[in-house]
């Protein structure tokens, strides 16, 4: 079994009126689908972004992130990492989600998310590093 982690980052098309319903049908789809392909991440939101980590088979997460590449809510998609793991970073999820808003917009903002530098300009590390602090507060 050959695990992978991918990392990619786009420009979301989601309109404010319908924002919260969008990013909550997208997390109970991921979760269905990745629970099936055992595939499990983080997705991380801003209004103007999205950055994502994916972790499984290498044949899964491909099959995974070719259905992101078609969804017409992601726009100018960037793959930051694809590379092997030892192990899985966020095994907890088939997918969990942290949106910035008023109660961890400063924690988004101690890595550098602003409106000015959103998810899509930040560098892997400083994504993978987000992740993993948003995802420490919620287990």
């Amino acid at each position: 079994m050959s695990l992978v982690r991918l990392v990619y980052a786009s420009e979301s098309r989601l309109v404010e009126v319908n924002r919260r319903m969008e990013l909550a049908r997208m997390l109970a789809t991921a979760q269905r689908l990745n629970a099936d392909n055992h595939v499990t991440g983080f997705l991380l939101a801003t209004p103007g972004a999205f950055a994502q980590v994916l972790e499984g088979e290498a044949e899964n997460v491909a099959e995974t992130y070719g259905r992101i590449v078609v969804d017409p809510r992601h726009a100018n998609r960037r793959l930051l990492a694809r590379e092997p793991i030892e192990r899985r970073g966020f095994a907890d999820w088939s997918m969990a989600l942290s949106e910035q808003d008023e109660t961890n917009d400063f924690i988004f903002s101690l890595y550098g998310v602003t409106p000015e530098a959103d998810l899509y300009a930040q560098p892997t590390d400083t994504l993978l590093d987000l992740a993993g602090e948003l995802a420490s507060q919620i287990r």
